[in-house]
């Protein structure tokens, strides 16, 4: 049996871990964990380079007496910047109240106007990864970009915004070029 319990926790830190979001929040526990974004591939998408993402998820029964979980995300992610595609580095530290709710109309009947607190239907079996994977990207900045970076570069690495040849000008210099060959000839 205890082999079993053994195999059961290293499977577990393998795949993504879950948890009963309203037991997380009756007995007020903690989580601490990180994971590798090359392990959340929805999030590697917008990355430039592969880091570590560290997150916190503290059970709480919040004011009103409801199911809730702080979601505490933090970690140096190398964002691609949309104005010359070099790295862009991204602090992201932040925290999320996020409040359970047992069913999809309890969630309807909740007032839109309350943006402090975001309700979700709770689970018996929350994917831990998916849930930090989907509040990174929401927390990336919608067009991420260096205040100050270099003309882009294009395809072949040369850098936008240089002026082309104008091909009339070459067509002009082959043209006086000829005009002074059979003035020679």
């Amino acid at each position: 049996m205890r082999g079993t319990v053994v195999l059961q926790v290293i499977l577990m830190s393998v795949l993504s871990p879950t948890i009963d979001t309203f037991q997380l929040a009756r007995s007020g526990q903690h989580i601490d964990g990180e994971i590798a974004i090359a392990r959340l591939p929805r999030l590697l998408e917008y990355m430039a380079l592969d880091g570590v993402l560290r997150y916190r998820i503290d059970g709480v029964i919040d004011d009103q007496g409801h199911a809730a979980a702080d979601l505490h995300l933090q970690g140096s992610l190398q964002l691609v910047c949309q104005r010359c595609n070099a790295p862009l580095e991204f602090e992201l530290d932040q925290t999320t109240r996020f409040r359970f709710v047992g069913t999809e109309q309890e969630l309807n009947a909740l007032p839109i106007e309350d943006d402090q607190i975001d309700a979700v239907i709770g689970s018996r079996a929350l994917n831990i990864h998916d849930w930090v994977e989907d509040e990174a990207i929401l927390s990336l900045p919608l067009v991420p970009r260096h205040d100050a970076c270099s003309a882009p570069l294009n395809p072949e690495g040369e850098q936008r915004g240089a002026k082309p040849p104008n091909p009339f000008q070459a067509l002009a210099g082959l043209l006086n070029e000829g005009k002074e060959n059979e003035g020679h000839g």
